[in-house]
């Protein structure tokens, strides 16, 4: 009996000194422990695989130095003195972006939050966008804040082309104007495509009574207008979808994710992140930063942006279905398994992008497949040039003859004279460019936009992939046998002999 008392009593004992221990361990020493341990699990794994004796050698190192490293409060400490603790946590968090690195801009100057708290709850209070601060009733203090020494970064720009903040909420893809203004035309509310009412920068989910109280107004603002692009807007992706996608994902420890779709089928839009920050067909982070290594779909596959912006990031609202303006509904497309490829399998030959790409039965010329969306449409076409526009076919800039040209005219150039010329900027977003010069000439639209990725060398024309670099000769109407009317110049036109779908590719 006394045995068994002294059993239980040091039992007790041990229990409440782990729970002890548990208490007084920090949350963020776990995080490293974590991340450490990934490493050199990680390290080892390429260890098995080198041939190389230095190699081998370098990565025993490495991963010794892991196995020694104890964890500790990292202090990074900015160049105007300040000093932030968020990687204490998010030790193993992937720099934003080689503009914007975290030891000169920091965290906190776009995510906002508390950055001396090591307390989970207080460090991410009053964070912008709850840690999406791309979505657009937010990133005025986030992207068009201001960075080191005061300079204004993506608003408050002399020059209004890189106020991105700003004109991406002109966007027809921002504002949905173009579904209000085509469903209230076809209803016959409107004889034109302006909208009476609606402003510059209005969300057109929020335009009061579109369709002037019909019983299917509440879907209609539900299941068109508040989708896609919009801050905190939905984005189209089905519950079977998710259900595909998501079969097989587990939790840190091992066990079996269940009913993922069912606690959270709608991913949402965030603003400036649903382009700039890539995304797999789970939704799913699959970078090195422990703290987020969660079951939560609606991120990004690392904690990157960029600008090399791959068709099926577009394609996470432009290939999954279509609204029907009478029924008020989203359809989605019976084949959309199909469209679901391994994200990791790399390159995809002309006819898989075929199917990705486009929905069936849409009509479309070979180059719009063989290129991605950002090697036609112009950054105003996509982030918006401060206009209200009520249709598709005003806010887009490119048509087929700004590169192709027509029967009489070659395509309009421009050649580079200055040195802070506006094109230069787009140099900087893709390294795989050719580097634009003093004396080149590149294209520009018919609205005059610059297209510096798209240049006249000799007598050639050539484009430059903004995702890959690949090269492509453009073929030019002017001397071709092309028998088109003058009159009849745009996309639509050239589409009636060079059409192409996805059931006859």
């Amino acid at each position: 009996m006394k045995k068994t008392f002294v059993l239980t009593s040091l039992l007790l004992i041990l229990v409440a000194l782990i729970a002890l221990i548990e208490v007084s361990t920090p949350s963020w020493s776990q995080y490293q422990k974590e991340y450490f341990k990934e490493q050199i699990a990680s390290l080892q794994v390429q260890l098995g695989s080198a041939k190389d004796n230095a190699k081998k050698g370098q990565l025993q190192e490495e991963i010794a130095s892991y196995q020694k490293r104890k964890p500790e409060i990292i202090d990074l400490v900015l160049p105007d003195g300040k000093v932030e603790r968020c990687k204490t946590c998010h030790i193993g968090i992937e720099e934003i972006s080689s503009s914007h690195p975290s030891n000169t801009f920091g965290c906190t100057v776009c995510h906002g939050g508390n950055p001396l708290s090591l307390d989970k709850a207080m460090a991410h209070a009053q964070m912008y966008g709850g840690g999406h601060p791309g979505s657009l009733d937010v990133a005025s203090l986030s992207c068009g804040g201001t960075g080191e020494n005061n300079v204004a970064c993506h608003a408050g720009n002399p020059e209004q082309a890189k106020n991105e903040v700003d004109l991406v909420k002109t966007s027809i893809m921002s504002t949905k104007a173009g579904e209000l203004s085509a469903v209230r035309r076809m209803f016959g509310y409107d004889k034109t495509n302006d909208i009476p009412g609606l402003t510059k920068g209005q969300v057109a989910a929020l335009y009061p009574n579109p369709l002037q109280g019909r019983a299917n107004q509440k879907d209609f603002q539900q299941n068109c207008l508040s989708q896609c692009h919009q801050s905190g807007g939905d984005l189209p992706v089905s519950t079977t979808t998710n259900n595909v996608s998501l079969k097989g994902t587990q939790e840190q420890d091992g066990t079996q994710v269940k009913g993922q779709a069912e606690t959270q089928s709608k991913i949402q839009g965030n603003g400036c992140e649903t382009c700039h920050v890539l995304t797999n067909p789970t939704h799913t982070y699959i970078g090195t930063d422990t703290t987020m290594k969660t079951n939560n779909i609606g991120y990004g596959m690392t904690h990157s942006l960029t600008t090399q912006i791959l068709y099926t990031q577009c394609n996470q609202c432009h290939n999954q279905g279509n609204h029907d303006p009478l029924k008020m509904s989203f359809a989605f497309r019976s084949d959309m398994t199909k469209v679901i490829n391994d994200w990791k399998s790399g390159v995809t030959n002309w006819l898989d992008r075929v199917q990705d790409y486009y929905l069936p039965g849409e009509i479309f010329a070979k180059c719009e497949v063989s290129l991605d969306c950002i090697d036609c449409h112009t950054r105003q076409d996509v982030m918006g040039d401060n206009k209200l526009h009520t249709s598709q076919y005003d806010a887009v800039h490119l048509q087929c003859q700004d590169c192709h040209g027509t029967k009489e005219t070659l395509p309009k150039t421009k050649q580079i004279v200055d040195p802070n010329d506006l094109a230069f900027e787009e140099q900087i977003t893709n390294p795989k460019f050719p580097k634009l010069k003093i004396g080149d000439e590149i294209l520009v639209t018919g609205k005059g936009e610059e297209l510096p990725f798209i240049r006249h060398q000799g007598n050639d024309w050539i484009q430059n992939s903004r995702v890959t670099g690949q090269t492509f000769q453009i073929p030019l109407v002017y001397g071709s046998k092309c028998q088109q009317s003058l009159l009849e110049q745009g996309a639509d036109s050239c589409h009636k002999c060079h059409d192409r779908s996805a059931t006859h590719p």
